[in-house]
Order: structure tokens, then C-alpha cells, then sequence
């Protein structure tokens, strides 16, 4: 059975879990289809984990082969929305444990302007962030990457709405310090999961009513110097 392209799309490809498939997916049979599964709604957190690890592989084959330049962009482009959802994500917990709402994330590529948002609150709160031995390469790399990519087009696209040097930005301009950078991103991250951990597990402490955390150790992270 033919289906014109002027067919309800939601028909073609899409799919509710409990109904099951239409007749238009079923003829069809789409390579790609969204389904309707009834899970709880998708966070930043869950959403940074996922480009986490596909970064964390592309940046294992690119060790393998450091002089492959064909995947500057992409590489890049793992690493920075990585940070910007890890950013978004902490942003995101602090208003769940403050009753807020993150949507002054939502749709934000500035992460100098998110990490300060996140930076801030943690600070004001009394988190001991400064204390932590990765905080100098979270800073540095939000920094960085910002400059070169303020506005999260510029690896995305391989060119950019900025300008450096009298015209636009592109992609094969762009050079960095591998070993440099995979080891800021990778101390980046662990800092912003740990601190970010620290707020979840506090909320969730709340709600169990725990006098201490059973399951996880707030102090266990680099200090800069011991208590």
C-alpha cells in the first residue's frame, strides 16, 4: 500500500507503545520512527550522559590516530554540547531542590553565561568548589570553548554566524591541544557530575528523611588541600 507525502506524518512515523503501530508505519516501515513509550520526561542529565560517552568514544579513536584532522568538528562538537547539557543539567537540579523552574536554560548556548549561573549558586551556597582540583579546568575549558563558540553554531554547522579576523568563523580554523583538552574535558566533567551529584543526592536525602546519605560520600572528590 502506497501512501502519498502528503499523509498525515504522525501516521508514517509515528508510534504509540500501547495501540501499536499504524497501518501507515507498518507499510511504510520507516529506518526512523518517534514513539509514544510513557516514560517520565527526558532530562538534561540523561540527555549529557548520552553525548558523554559518544564523546568519550570519538575521542578514543581520535587518541588512536591524533593526526586525523577530519574530525576536528565533530569532536568538538561532542565536547561542547556535552558541557552545555552537563551545565544545563546542574541549572536544571538546583531549581528542582529550590522549587524553580530552569527554563532560562532552555534554548541557551552561552556556557560562560551557564556556568555562572551554576558557579554562582553553588559559591553562594557554601559548596566547597574551590576546593576541588578540578575546578581550574572546568573554568578553563567553559572559557575557552566560549570563546572560540559562543554561540554553539561554529562546530555544529562547521561554520559560524561570529566573525574573527574580518569573516565568518569555520571549522578547519579551528586547532587545539589534544592531549590538553581531552584531559580538561574529562576533569570537567567529573567535577560538574560530582557537584551536581552532591545537590540530587541532597534532594533525595530530603525526601528519604536520612539523617546521612547511605549511598554517597559528598567528600569524595581532589582537594586542593585536606580538611
Amino acid at each position: 500500500m502506497a501512501y502519498d507525502p502528503d499523509d498525515n506524518p504522525d501516521d508514517r512515523f509515528h508510534f504509540e507503545i500501547w495501540s501499536g503501530p499504524t497501518e501507515a508505519l507498518k507499510a511504510t516501515n520507516p529506518s526512523v520512527s518517534y514513539c509514544e513509550n510513557h516514560n517520565a520526561d527526558f532530562d538534561y542529565g540523561l540527555a549529557a550522559l548520552d553525548f558523554k560517552l559518544s564523546a568519550l568514544a570519538l575521542m578514543e579513536r581520535q587518541r588512536e590516530d591524533c593526526h586525523l584532522s577530519n574530525w576536528t568538528a565533530p569532536v568538538l562538537h561532542m565536547i561542547r554540547q556535552t558541557l552545555e547539557l552537563t551545565l544545563k543539567s546542574l541549572i536544571e537540579t538546583v531549581g528542582w531542590k529550590v522549587g524553580a523552574k530552569a527554563g532560562k536554560v532552555r534554548f541557551k548556548h552561552d556556557l560562560r553565561d551557564l556556568w555562572k549561573q551554576g558557579r554562582d549558586w553553588l559559591v553562594e551556597n557554601g559548596y566547597p568548589i574551590d576546593n576541588d582540583v578540578r575546578l581550574a579546568a572546568t573554568d578553563g575549558i567553559v572559557e575557552n570553548m566560549h570563546a572560540i563558540d559562543p554561540t554553539g553554531d561554529l562546530f555544529r554547522f562547521g561554520t559560524s554566524s561570529r566573525k574573527a579576523f574580518g569573516r565568518n568563523r569555520s571549522s578547519d580554523r579551528v586547532g587545539y591541544r589534544q592531549d590538553q583538552l581531552f584531559e580538561e574535558f574529562e576533569q570537567a566533567c567529573e567535577f560538574l557530575d560530582h557537584w551536581c551529584g552532591v545537590v540530587m543526592r541532597e534532594i533525595i536525602q530530603a525526601e528519604q528523611g536520612w539523617e546521612k546519605d547511605p549511598f554517597f560520600d559528598r567528600e569524595d572528590y581532589p582537594k586542593i588541600k585536606s580538611d
